[in-house]
């Protein structure tokens, strides 16, 4: 006879299966929806062309949790920007106009969470003034 076999995706998007070799005693919640986080918001303007850096790395093991976010061209000129977790290009604009930017919030569960140990950075295509906003948490 086959063993009966339940498969588990947690809030973290891990897979746990659940049988006979694995008992429910053992099974844990490591995160739920309704868990407290402490957001931590911060607000800025930068006119650095290239990257900087928003957010910075966590420290081994740990990974920044974005809720939110906020990009805008403060110049006349038109610039990209792109919101990075590190080096990797995430989220992307072109704003043409004084004004223009993007925005994003995320549900919970469904966060934009960065690669453990992973800064926040954005990049700009010019030294044209931009603002942003990021509300996160760190996990």
């Amino acid at each position: 006879m086959a063993t009966a076999k339940v498969i588990v995706l947690n809030h973290g998007h891990s897979v746990a299966t659940i049988d006979s070799d694995t008992p429910l005693a053992v099974q844990t919640a490591t995160e739920t929806a309704n868990a407290a986080v402490t957001l931590t918001h911060i607000s800025s303007t930068t006119a650095a062309a290239g990257q900087t850096q928003l957010v910075a790395q966590p420290g081994a093991g740990l990974q920044v949790v974005v809720n939110a976010f906020v990009i805008q061209n403060e110049s006349a000129v038109a610039t990209t920007m792109i919101l990075q977790a590190g080096g990797a290009d995430t989220w992307r604009v072109l704003a043409q106009n004084q004004g223009d930017g993007l925005a994003g919030t995320f549900e919970i569960g469904r966060e934009w969470v960065l690669p453990a140990n992973t800064a926040l950075n954005l990049w700009l295509s010019g030294a044209n003034s931009c603002n942003y906003s990021v509300a996160y948490y760190v996990k």
